[in-house]
């Protein structure tokens, strides 16, 4: 999978622009504050239609404009793709459309079509950060390659917002206790499918992650990734894929058996959105015992395991984004990733300084300034084309 061309208006510091990428790896370098991150994000918007740092789409369009437009072209396996996604006021909302090859999509098919792993600094938390960030982390490699997970996913965050809504109104006495039996079956019903789907995925990221991380370590060191669901009574549970257990019926009893606790909370407090991944390094917590440096290397590893996690489902390998994390990794580090990717992954990433990129012959440098981008020692059609005004997303 690659991207060919992106073509931005209106997005964050960009009028218009229209860039060109004819080799694997990309560098946008330049101070901070000029637009680098912003690219990034834009082929991210093209890939999920949200961003990676914001959930305001509104914080994407270009101060004093009504509207946006990102436009990626793109290279699967099975030819060549446009992808178009629009955000614009109209009658005084907010509305937005995505187009793949000039044809209206809905999200679920969107998601997926233009594969892509994102690594920020924030990732680097992954191992030691709140369980939010590993949920989000399994989520998005599972959700990427499996449309029914997709559509899971979003069930189960409806009904959850759903139950707790009703949890509040039944504790003000504005609802009656009984309501909450469909929506206890439903829950149950979808998290039971989720987790299974978890549990599944999480044993290829396993058979994947560990030889990365033994490479990465110099098979000094270990990584076991393991699934923590928290039932009711403050129990941690490890499930795995050949458990055999039914988790509908399991779900269905914990709710009934937490319901009075749920209602004086106005929350729910079991369910796939309470679990965590737990990774061990040497059977221990890494959270817990690793170092900075170990626990760095360990979400390196989960990372660069989700780029062949996504190879592995969908064929072929996705984008991969890597916004400022060079400089958090040793000259080592930064040399095996590179390694890692180069000539087989298509790759964006942003410096402030372009030395901590190892050079190689797939690299192509583009200087970010004030939302100019200016590609370094290449030809005009092989950087970036500065358009007046004749963007065409």
């Amino acid at each position: 999978m690659k991207i060919d061309t992106l073509q931005l208006v209106n997005f964050r510091n960009y009028d218009q622009a229209s860039l060109r990428f004819p080799r694997m790896v990309n560098v946008f370098y330049g101070k901070n504050g000029q637009g680098k991150t912003n690219l990034l994000e834009a082929i991210f918007y093209a890939a999920f239609g949200l961003s990676h740092r914001s959930n305001r789409e509104e914080d994407l369009v270009r101060f004093g404009q009504d509207g946006l437009a990102v436009l990626a072209s793109l290279e699967r396996e099975d030819g060549p793709h446009r992808i178009r996604c629009k955000r614009c006021v109209e009658n005084g909302r907010w509305r937005k459309e995505v187009r793949i090859d000039d044809k209206k999509t809905a999200a679920r098919d969107h998601y997926g079509f233009l594969n892509v792993v994102m690594f920020s600094p924030e990732d680097l938390q992954i191992v030691k950060g709140e369980p939010a960030l590993r949920r989000r982390f399994l989520d998005m490699e599972i959700a990427q390659t499996d449309p029914l997970y997709y559509d899971l996913l979003v069930q189960y965050n409806r009904s959850l917002k759903q139950r707790n809504r009703l949890l509040k109104d039944i504790r003000e006495e504005k609802a009656s206790r009984a309501q909450l039996d469909p929506w206890d079956e439903a829950l149950a019903g979808t998290a039971a499918k989720l987790l299974e789907k978890r549990l599944a995925n999480l044993a290829r990221l396993q058979s994947i992650a560990d030889p990365i991380f033994r490479t990465l370590s110099e098979d000094q060191e270990t990584l076991r990734l393991v699934y923590d669901l928290k039932a009711n009574d403050g129990e941690i549970l490890h499930p795995t894929a050949d458990d055999g257990r039914d988790w509908r019926a399991f779900y269905g009893e914990s709710l009934a058996a937490r319901r009075f606790k749920d209602i004086l909370q106005g929350t729910t407090g079991i369910g796939i959105h309470r679990d965590d991944l737990d990774p061990l390094l040497n059977g221990r917590p890494a959270k817990a015992f690793a170092s900075q440096g170990q626990q760095r290397c360990c979400a390196l590893a989960l990372k660069m395991s989700q780029i062949e996690y996504v190879r592995d489902r969908a064929g072929e390998y996705p984008v991969l984004l890597l916004d400022d994390v060079m400089s958090e990794l040793d000259s080592s580090r930064r040399r095996q990733l590179v390694s890692f990717i180069t000539d087989k992954v298509q790759t964006f990433l942003t410096v402030n300084d372009k030395s901590l990129i190892p050079a190689f012959p797939s690299n192509a440098y583009f200087e970010v300034t004030g939302g100019c981008v200016r590609p370094l020692e290449t030809g005009p059609e092989e950087g970036l084309r500065e358009d007046g005004g004749g963007g065409t997303a």
